[in-house]
């Protein structure tokens, strides 16, 4: 191939440049190379563009599935809740206040503060609005407040997006007749209000205060206790307590987890603490009630706050002659550590089973 630039100027051509490139047939021209270059630089420019199309969408999709799931495991959490207890974990919360799901202790709680962001880029929370039913009992926007029923919303968060899901929880339990719960074995004589265990001992980790008792003739199954208890200060560690088979043996059953700052200050109070899976209790055997905080009274710098009273009596002898109230159990991070023996004091407990 032969190719020449000429400029002509006025009516006499001059020629400047010849160029001139044989092509035998076998290869390409430079002409050739060029378009073919540019041909595969916008195509490759188009596949990229597509590339980087393609994985903003599947990032964009992950996201969206990673706050579906989340969203769905805020309401099961809810559920979770409802189904342990209506009135305790449901009926108290304010409407269309942000309430953040957590696990402690294995359950899930409510909090009012937010936690530090799921994986790093998530916050997710549950909403409670009130609802209204019609004439005919069908969920409306307008009609007659329903105090057994609620509009749930999960809603999870990044810096850019939103998403959420909406269901409705009833107290459903409310139209079950329940089992009978009958108080089987107590100590309800106690009366002296004052510090004696340290509880949940303010950061120092202390330990926990227990209280040991004995099972009658027959065998039963334990649902509920009530412990005499008044809070000293605004806002002491949640609590909850534990069925064990020893004060540092194994754990039979724990309970719902219980606010600290819901705890009566004004006068002593029977304090209820329910447990989800129930206790099934041998005959004619020693237990222990174990009352544990959250965060650990056990742990030195666990940051467990506040103060607790269990109320007590003592005298000269075990005022309850089935069980022994203790102390300073497990101690600085020691789960073997039994405490201190009170053997001239007992805790006021009462204990609840199937009839």
């Amino acid at each position: 191939m032969n190719f020449q630039l000429r400029i002509d100027v006025g009516s006499n051509p001059l020629k400047i440049l010849k160029l001139k490139i044989e092509n035998s047939g076998d290869g390409f021209g430079l002409i050739e190379i060029v378009v073919v270059t540019a041909l595969v630089s916008v195509a490759f420019f188009g596949f990229l563009q597509a590339g980087i199309a393609a994985l903003k969408l599947l990032r964009a999709a992950d996201t969206r599935l990673k706050a579906t799931l989340l969203a769905e495991e805020g309401l099961e959490a809810v559920r979770s809740l409802r189904d342990e207890s209506w009135t305790v974990n449901i009926a108290p919360l304010t409407n269309e206040t942000p309430y953040y799901p957590i696990i402690e202790n294995g359950k899930w709680k409510l909090i009012a503060m937010p936690p530090p962001l799921i994986d790093g880029q998530f916050t997710r929370f549950v909403l409670f609005s009130t609802v209204n039913r019609d004439s005919e009992d069908d969920i409306a926007l307008t009609g007659t407040l329903d105090p057994d029923a609620r509009r749930v919303t999960a809603r999870v968060t990044t810096i850019s997006s939103s998403f959420e899901l909406v269901t409705y929880l009833t107290n459903f339990q409310k139209f079950f007749t329940r089992p009978t719960e009958t108080k089987t074995i107590s100590f309800e004589d106690a009366a002296t209000d004052s510090d004696l265990t340290n509880f949940p001992s303010d950061n120092a980790g202390n330990g926990d205060p227990a209280q040991s008792f004995t099972t009658e003739a027959s065998a039963f199954t334990l649902t509920k206790a009530e412990l005499l208890l008044r809070r000293t200060t605004v806002a002491p560690s949640d609590i909850y307590l534990e069925v064990r088979t020893s004060p540092a043996g194994t754990v039979l059953g724990a309970s719902q987890i219980l606010t600290g700052a819901t705890i009566a200050s004004s006068a002593p109070a029977w304090v209820e603490f329910r447990f989800p899976d129930r206790v099934e209790l041998k005959p004619v055997t020693a237990y222990t009630l174990r009352l544990r905080s959250v965060p650990s009274s056990t742990d030195a710098g666990s940051k467990s706050s506040g103060l607790i009273h269990w109320l007590y009596r003592q005298t000269n002898k075990s005022p309850y002659s089935d069980g022994d109230a203790r102390r300073y159990v497990g101690r600085l991070s020691t789960p073997s550590d039994t405490g201190q023996l009170l053997d001239q004091y007992d805790f006021g407990f009462k204990l609840y089973a199937l009839q």
